[in-house]
């Protein structure tokens, strides 16, 4: 069961979706810091689906269920086994067996970078919006 302010599911959420992009900005890095070592398989790290499950399949947070009475929903326990599955790139790459594209990392660490600051500003306007209540309670 959330408890405190920063308990809800929302920020669960946003903070898992903030470690995890850390964690796909880590094997991009890697990626690239291997890109001329022979037989090296680039790794991505694949977590969308798997989130997409926790919050509700369709991308929306499920209610959380706090009693038995409660229909449906996923709880905070969903959003936190997120964890994302580590693929290995086994086909491609050039002549030494290395696949890495550093255009393609390159491409996917912009992406994965947009992804990171959007989830922190959306969880830094959840803050904003507390701090606005508790300024507005005095």
């Amino acid at each position: 069961m959330p408890s405190g302010l920063t308990g809800s599911e929302t920020f669960q959420l946003l903070a898992q979706v903030l470690d995890l992009r850390h964690a796909a900005q880590e094997r991009i890095a890697s990626n690239v810091a291997h890109q001329d070592t022979p037989g090296f398989k680039a790794r991505h790290l694949e977590f969308n689906a798997a989130l997409k499950a926790a919050v509700g399949g369709e991308g929306r947070l499920a209610p959380a269920v706090t009693r038995p009475g409660h229909i449906g929903g996923t709880g905070t326990d969903a959003v936190r086994s997120v964890h994302g599955t580590e693929t290995v790139a086994r086909d491609g790459g050039g002549l030494d067996g290395n696949t890495v594209s550093a255009d393609e990392e390159m491409a996917q660490m912009a992406q994965n970078a947009l992804m990171f600051d959007a989830a922190s500003q959306l969880i830094g306007a959840k803050y904003r919006g507390l701090k606005s209540v508790i300024r507005e309670g005095r």
